[in-house]
């Protein structure tokens, strides 16, 4: 399946190619609320999540996203976000009751990085990399903050863990 996309790589520009990517992975997997996915959240590798067909969240959605565009030829990271309304809540000890993020890549195309949310589809080509401002809504916000850009999530976690992960980063963050 790489290979056709990457075959599709000659006749297209890299910014259709990426998202081509985009839309080709949301036709083949689905977001999925089955207890026995959403269990899974932070633990699986693309490999188990493509065999699925199943995702369980925009995690999943970027892990396969940064496979693909590696494969392809793209440098390409994972980037985890912090909502930034909720970030405020954490960074003033406020309640809250769920975290509140989302999993975007970073692709290098024409001696640029581009932001790419393979969830909904979308290629952000001028952004800050310190404080994203998007161009439309994930959930009711469009303002993200980066608290962890790596090659992947690092490790796989139960959603426990992620949680106190994301507050022991996210509470070091200036803003």
């Amino acid at each position: 399946m790489a290979t056709d996309l990457k075959n599709k790589q000659k006749d297209e520009t890299s910014l259709e190619l990426l998202n081509g990517l985009c839309l080709w992975i949301n036709h083949c997997v689905k977001y999925s609320q089955e207890e026995s996915i959403q269990k899974q959240k932070f633990m699986r590798s693309a490999k188990e999540i493509w065999e699925s067909g199943k995702t369980s969240g925009c995690t999943d959605y970027a892990n396969l996203f940064v496979t693909f565009a590696r494969q392809l030829g793209f440098a390409t990271t994972f980037l985890h976000t912090a909502e930034y309304n909720w970030l405020l809540k954490l960074k003033k000890n406020q309640a809250f009751k769920t975290h509140k993020g989302h999993a975007f890549c970073e692709c290098y195309i024409n001696g640029k990085w581009v932001l790419v949310d393979p969830t909904n589809r979308k290629i952000e080509e001028s952004y800050s990399s310190e404080r994203i401002e998007l161009s439309y809504k994930v959930g009711d916000s469009s303002i993200f903050i980066p608290y962890f850009r790596g090659l992947d999530l690092g490790q796989r976690q139960n959603t426990e863990t992620h949680n106190k992960i994301m507050d022991k980063l996210c509470s070091e963050l200036e803003i």
